[in-house]
C-alpha cells in the first residue's frame, strides 16, 4: 500500500506542476483511445496469451507529458495442464504516466510506467474455478504517430510485474491503438 501511496502523491505532485507550466506555454488537450491488446504471462508455470481490447481517457499537460487512466478486458486463453486444462481472463484498470520525445517529423518515442488493479478469473479442469487480484507495476515504452491535431497512433510494449496475485508473476503487453484528442 505504501508503494501505491508514493505512486500516486507523485502522479498528482506531477500532474499541478504541468497545470501551471501549461498555462504559460501549452494548452491542456484532453483524449481517447483505444487498443488491441496481446498479452502474454507467466503463471501456474505455463505461458496464457491473451487477447483483448483496451479504452483510454487521457490528457496532454505539455508537449512532452500526458497522464491517463485505462481500462482492458481479455478474452480467455485456454492452456492443458498434464491430465487437466488451465483457462484465464483478465480485466485491469489503472492509471499510466507518459513521456514523449520527437524523433523525426509526425513521429515520438515514448516511455510510459503506471499502475494497476488486475482481477484474474482463472478456471483449472477438473479441479477449482477462483478470483485472483492484485497491483501491476507497468513500465514500458513505444512510438507515436501524429497524423494531424486530432489523430494519432500509438504502439507500446510492457512489462507488468505482478503483487499480491497467487500463482501470477509478470506479463508482457503489446498494444496498437488510436486517439482523438479534443
Amino acid at each position: 500500500m505504501k508503494k501505491i501511496t508514493i505512486l500516486l502523491t507523485t502522479a498528482l505532485f506531477t500532474a499541478a506542476t504541468g497545470f501551471s507550466a501549461r498555462a504559460d506555454s501549452y494548452n491542456y488537450v484532453p483524449y481517447v483511445g483505444i487498443d488491441y491488446v496481446f498479452s502474454r504471462t507467466n503463471a501456474f508455470g505455463t505461458h496464457p496469451e491473451h487477447h483483448g481490447g483496451a479504452v483510454r481517457l487521457g490528457s496532454e499537460y505539455g508537449k512532452y507529458f500526458s497522464t491517463e487512466l485505462f481500462a482492458a478486458q481479455s478474452a480467455q486463453d485456454k492452456n492443458n495442464i498434464g491430465a487437466g486444462s488451465l483457462k484465464t481472463s483478465y480485466f485491469a484498470y489503472g492509471l499510466d504516466i507518459l513521456a514523449y520525445s520527437p524523433a523525426l517529423a509526425g513521429v515520438a518515442l515514448l516511455a510510459t510506467a503506471g499502475i494497476g488493479e488486475y482481477n484474474y478469473k482463472t478456471k483449472f479442469t477438473p479441479a477449482d474455478n477462483h478470483r485472483e487480484h492484485g497491483y501491476g507495476y507497468r513500465f514500458g515504452g513505444g512510438l507515436k504517430y501524429v497524423f494531424d491535431e486530432h489523430w494519432q497512433t500509438r504502439f507500446v510494449s510492457r512489462y507488468i510485474n505482478f503483487d499480491k496475485l497467487d500463482g501470477y508473476n509478470h506479463s508482457v503487453e503489446y498494444s496498437f491503438g488510436v486517439e482523438y484528442h479534443f
